[in-house]
């Protein structure tokens, strides 16, 4: 009899929580909307910024027949924790996605971009009247506690989590000093394939075995997803001596599904530029980078190669993290609102070099302030990535 209490009340519980999270979608779904469509216009550019506004909208994305092309570029990236001087291996300890561009990413069988286009047409203001550029996007996140090679549970310390997903992407550019992007993810939470890799790659380099990911968030799979919506405006743009340029752009953001908030940026690049001011998605980050369009080649300068720097900061206030608080299913370790923080700090530096053609290496250096407020998961989050990118 005691048994039986015991799960009913773990069931009311389960209940209470699913209605929590239905709630907490709901009113981020409000939220999303007020900070998104709500922004103001860009502020006036420097008198420079007219000659990075003239560039072909987006020409050289389009075929022949002015459609865009059926096939743009493609983007790889790579992050991981060891990728930064400190060679932690915790927390967002990797990810990798592979990104397609083009209309291709609509006519894919595993496409998502209809019921994306669906969406937007509810949200965002210039869907329909914008040029439209498509991406398609698959890839996987890992997070591990501070110790991965005790099997055990340690309680206050993150949860392994991981995620498996397939996204769209879709970017309204208008040629104006405002660009909508937004994107639609399915995935699943807590499937075997994740720490499979993770335990091959680190067998081939020669790290420490993970041995916990029996106790991962939502052990066994659940599916999930995600829609985010970001409104990015050029602030200030111009030259900064006889070849270098420079860019400083705001953005404001929403999401829901497996994470839910709203946030503010602001970032900048300096250097070498050749791309449109919008191509460069620093600031479209939860994690692994968001889908994002081909970066449209070597528009400004055609005859120089990229090298520039580029960097920001951002706030997000965060409602609901699934790899921290689970969704429905059962979790051996996972944690309620009031062991989150709801603010967070992130800020960001790399630098991006056009190797050859229109192949572009980057690499970014990335930091999270703290999320959980116990002990010993209490701690600041610290992340490199490369990105590999080439634009057809």
């Amino acid at each position: 009899m005691a048994w039986q209490t015991g799960q009913t009340k773990k069931e009311e519980a389960r209940a209470v929580s699913a209605r929590a999270a239905a709630r907490r979608l709901i009113r981020m779904a409000g939220i999303v909307a007020a900070l998104v469509l709500g922004g103001g216009p860009a502020a006036a550019t420097a008198g420079g910024a007219a000659e990075v506004l003239r560039e072909p909208l987006p020409g050289v994305v389009l075929d022949e027949s002015g459609r865009e092309r059926e096939d743009s570029g493609w983007t790889f990236y790579f992050d991981n924790d060891t990728l930064t001087p400190t060679q932690r291996d915790e927390d967002y300890t990797g990810g990798v996605a592979v990104t397609l561009a083009g209309r291709r990413a609509q006519d894919l069988a595993v496409s998502l971009d209809a019921p994306l286009g669906w969406i937007d047409r509810l949200f965002v203001p210039t869907a329909g009247a914008a040029f439209e550029l498509h991406s398609l996007q698959f890839g996987a996140l890992a997070f591990t506690p501070g110790s991965i090679t005790s099997a055990p549970i340690r309680a206050g310390d993150r949860p392994y989590a991981s995620l498996a997903y397939v996204a769209n992407g879709r970017s309204y550019v208008s040629g104006g000093t405002t660009v909508y992007h937004t994107s639609f993810s399915l995935g699943v939470l807590g499937s075997g394939l994740v720490p499979a890799f993770q335990r091959t790659f680190h067998r081939a380099i020669g790290a420490r075995r993970p041995r916990g990911w029996n106790h991962q968030i939502a052990d066994g799979g659940e599916p999930t997803f995600r829609y985010t919506l970001t409104r990015q405006d050029l602030r200030l743009a111009g030259r900064s001596g006889s070849r270098a340029r420079y860019e400083i752009k705001s953005a404001v953001a929403g999401s829901v599904g497996y994470l839910s908030e709203g946030s503010v940026a602001l970032s900048w690049r300096w250097g070498r530029i050749n791309t449109p001011w919008w191509a460069g998605p620093p600031d479209r980050v939860e994690y692994i980078a968001e889908p994002a369009p081909a970066t449209g080649g070597s528009v400004l300068d055609p005859g120089s190669r990229e090298l520039y720097l580029w960097g920001g900061v951002k706030a997000h206030a965060r409602l609901y993290n699934a790899f921290l608080q689970g969704q429905f299913r059962d979790s051996d370790l996972d944690y309620g609102p009031a062991d989150l923080r709801p603010l967070i700090a992130e800020a960001w530096i790399g630098v991006t070099a056009q190797l050859a053609g229109e192949y572009r290496l980057s690499w970014v250096m990335r930091y999270q302030s703290s999320e959980l407020k116990t002990e010993p998961g209490d701690r600041s989050l610290l992340w490199g990535g490369l990105v590999l990118s080439h634009d057809l």
